[in-house]
């Protein structure tokens, strides 16, 4: 069989780009179809299933290939000859062009061919569209990757860059397991952007590399001269080649410009690419000509034209355009920026920049940092790729970037990546107690002791405040001070944590640091609220903290006085009230993108929930809660998580998989060294019912948690909720009305336990456990301990 019958390859992800094309060709009204994208997207191959398809049809077509000619006029040349040649028959004549970029300095021609000859039609691809009034344009994006927030298990069959990937790669390594690796093969797939020529080098790669070996070597942007299949057309050997032809149809400024946009990690606005210019000029990347943000947006649109830059939505709602670079395009910019004398001058100007955009937003409060954040989301990538220029310069301005960047890390849930960037930076200070070293240890604790402990940041605030009060910096000192006070409460206790949140609350107040002052408050009346020994002083500081964020327009913040005064709302038995609370907690940090904050609010309506009886509704929302923690990895998150999910899975009827739950989250407790910490002060989950039964089997299906992820949990937990809903709620469970909370200290009364020991138990206060057995014995009819003792035994709540 020789190859021109040989069957056609199958086109991965390509149906219904193929579909369409087709049903546009079937219009009267196109006479010219353009089939645009970027080198290597596979223009090539879906234009040839469309011609197979016009032959099956009935179509004559004619294929004209573009790719070898040297000049415009030999292209404009080789289609007018295709078209004024007369088809074999009467059917309708399609000439299929390929590459038809090659004729952009002559596409007037191209039109005068067009009007020529009128009962020819015209199908080709190209990087570039012709703007010719004929054309009707079909842009062909790059193949759909996997969502990096998606489904802990990846499936091949509904990625169509996995399945391409696997598909070729198969050929070159059959005898490896590379769906056992999907999270891996996805994360190459993202990198690559879903480029289809791309992922075929790369799988291509794998008769040499391993896949985590390729994976590091894509991520250190080494792809470029890859190699792929002999039988690729030349210029698509390397994905340096693909690209550098379309670079080579740049004029001379914007092919010097290019090498600047190459230097961008994230996306592009022409305000801060004008900025770079500008530090830029005199150097051969940075023409004067085009520094200006109008004569920036101008040229873009060139790259735009040819696939080398594509648009991106509006991040900051000001209308202002902002553009993205394939990271296969930028591999290739950076290697020819590389080559230059001097290649850092580019480079240092992008660092500076983002150094400035960092240090203009360190400081902001209210609605002008929720947009510093939202910009930030943008920039991330290139404020990476600052600090790490810095750092491998050994430039102590790492150190100013990394801890400007503390509110973004703390928001965002970043905070192992903030620890890593300022632990890293700090080595290039010598001068521990400079004001910029002192900010980034400070910066270092809170995060520590956000994604931990505070206990293992305590001794580091404690230092940084000392540090303040010799560098004469009083409102700085202040503001580490609330921080100290709160890891003082969780170290130590409320006593020893009051006296500086009254110092620093006093102190900021006289600064007029309004939004400070508040989160002193906040945090303080949340550490009121833990004790159950102050709730008015509780309940007047939080307000006055929720008064004071709405004072200066951060209604954001208000997150914690929110979940303080909800969860005493539901302990005073006003539920509604409480739920609305907290819903409106989360939608505002919904709003805002605070995934830790959400993660929160989740929880403790799932603990409303769980007191109403609505378990299926609880457990959703710690999956949902549970899902958010994972994405920034917030690990003690885990534990608040799992525990009330084992919950809900034991009132739901699954007591086995609620063991291996609690037997997970006992890891993680032991991994952390967080035995006995509760994450949220005097939060109300009972694990007691989970944790009876015969030892052995306990013990088992503990065992068996240890050994599962979170990723189990979140793949298979949801399946089992949604099979397990048409049970009964716990409301239903108890008689009488009796809520999940009132039980719990029915069984303690009836076990003998004092109302101190009961608070205690459940970490509430005396006052609370005194309004639930009020309401206890008003439904059950006890007038004291012996009735209700008898009820328990009589009803079978002891049995539980």
């Amino acid at each position: 069989m020789d190859s021109d019958t040989l069957p056609p390859r199958a086109l991965v992800g390509r149906g219904d780009d193929v579909a369409s094309i087709l049903t546009l060709l079937r219009d009267p009204a196109v006479r010219m179809l353009t089939v645009v994208g970027a080198g290597g997207v596979g223009k090539t191959a879906v234009v040839a299933a469309v011609t197979r398809e016009l032959v099956t049809s009935g179509t004559d077509v004619t294929p004209v290939d573009l790719s070898g000619c040297e000049s415009a006029t030999d292209a404009v040349t080789q289609i007018g000859n295709t078209m004024a040649t007369p088809p074999e028959s009467e059917k309708p004549h399609v000439v299929v062009v390929d590459s038809l970029e090659r004729i952009r300095s002559e596409v007037r021609a191209l039109g005068a061919l067009l009007s020529a000859h009128p009962h020819v039609r015209l199908l080709a691809t190209s990087r570039a569209a012709t703007d010719l009034s004929y054309e009707y344009r079909y842009v062909l994006g790059p193949l759909p990757c996997p969502d990096p927030d998606g489904a802990p298990n990846i499936d091949a069959s509904t990625s169509p860059a996995l399945t391409l990937f696997l598909d070729h790669a198969r050929r070159v390594a059959f005898e490896r397991d590379l769906e056992a690796q999907a999270h891996t093969v996805a994360s190459i797939c993202r990198q690559l952007g879903g480029l289809p020529l791309a992922l075929v080098i790369a799988s291509h790669q794998l008769s040499t590399l391993t896949l985590d070996a390729l994976a590091a070597r894509i991520e250190d942007g080494w792809s470029p001269n890859m190699r792929g299949p002999a039988d690729l057309p030349d210029r698509h050997r390397t994905l340096a080649r693909t690209v550098a032809d379309t670079v080579s149809l740049l004029a001379p400024v914007d092919a010097a410009l290019y090498k600047v946009l190459a230097v961008f990690d994230g996306v592009i606005e022409p305000r801060a690419l004008s900025a770079i210019l500008a530090d830029s000029v005199g150097e051969p990347h940075g023409p004067a000509e085009v520094c200006s943000p109008h004569a920036v947006v101008d040229h873009l649109d060139e790259f735009v034209r040819l696939s080398l830059l594509t648009p991106v939505p509006d991040r900051t709602g000001r209308r202002t355009p902002a553009f993205a670079m394939a990271q296969t395009t930028r591999d290739y910019g950076r290697q020819l920026l590389r080559s230059e004398p001097q290649p850092a001058t580019a480079r240092t100007a992008h660092a500076q920049y983002f150094l400035h955009r960092v240090l203009d937003g360190a400081d902001l409060v209210g609605p002008a940092a929720d947009d510093w954040l939202t910009r930030t989301d943008g920039d991330l990538g290139d404020i990476r790729s600052s600090l790490r220029f810095y750092l491998e310069l050994g430039n102590e301005r790492a150190v100013d970037i990394a801890a400007g960047m503390r509110s973004y890390w703390l928001a965002r849930g970043l905070l192992q990546e903030g620890v890593h960037w300022l632990t890293n930076s700090l080595r290039l200070t010598d001068d521990r107690r400079s004001v910029p070293a002192v900010r980034a240890r400070e910066a270092r604790a809170v995060l520590t002791g956000a994604a931990s402990s505070y206990a293992h940041a305590l001794a580091e605030l404690d230092e940084c405040a000392r540090d303040w009060q010799e560098l004469g910096e009083p409102t700085a000192r202040a503001r580490t001070l609330v921080d100290l006070a709160a890891a003082r409460f969780e170290v130590h206790g409320f006593d020893a944590a009051r006296p500086l949140f009254e110092e620093a609350i006093a102190s900021l107040d006289d600064a007029d640091d309004r939004w400070w002052a508040a989160r002193a408050r906040s945090l303080f009346g949340a550490s009121a609220a833990a004790t159950g020994h102050h709730r008015e002083l509780a309940r007047s500081t939080l307000d006055r903290a929720v008064e004071g964020f709405r004072g200066v327009g951060d209604s954001s913040y208000t997150n914690v006085p929110l979940q303080q005064l909800g969860r005493i709302l539901h302990e005073d038995g006003h539920d509604t009230q409480a739920t609305a609370l907290l819903a409106e907690g989360l939608r505002l940090t919904q709003d805002a993108g605070d995934a830790w904050n959400s993660s929160v609010f989740l929880n403790l309506i799932a603990e409303i929930e769980l007191g109403r009886g609505t378990v299926v509704a609880a457990a959703t929302h710690y999956l949902e809660s549970l899902a958010l923690a994972a994405a920034i990895g917030a690990r003690p998150r885990f534990i608040w998580c799992l525990e009330g999910l084992a919950v809900c899975l034991h009132d739901l009827g699954d007591s086995d998989y609620a063991a291996r739950l609690v037997g997970l989250a006992m890891s993680i407790r032991s991994t952390l060294n967080l035995h006995d910490w509760v994450e949220f002060p005097a939060r109300a989950i009972d694990l007691t019912g989970i944790l009876t039964g015969p030892p052995s089997n306990l013990s088992v299906l503990h065992a068996e948690g240890f050994r599962m992820t979170v990723g189990d949990v979140l793949a298979y937990a949801p399946q089992l909720v949604a099979a397990r809903s048409a049970r009964r709620s716990r409301q239903d469970r108890y008689p009488d009305g009796l809520t999940a909370r009132e039980v719990q200290v029915l069984r303690l009364i009836a076990a003998g336990s004092t109302s101190r020991a009961i608070a205690t138990e459940l970490v509430i206060s005396i006052e609370t456990v005194g309004r639930h057995i009020s309401n206890l014995y008003r439904k059950i009819g006890a007038s004291g301990r012996a009735d209700a003792t008898a009820y328990a035994i009589r009803s079978g709540l002891m049995d539980h």
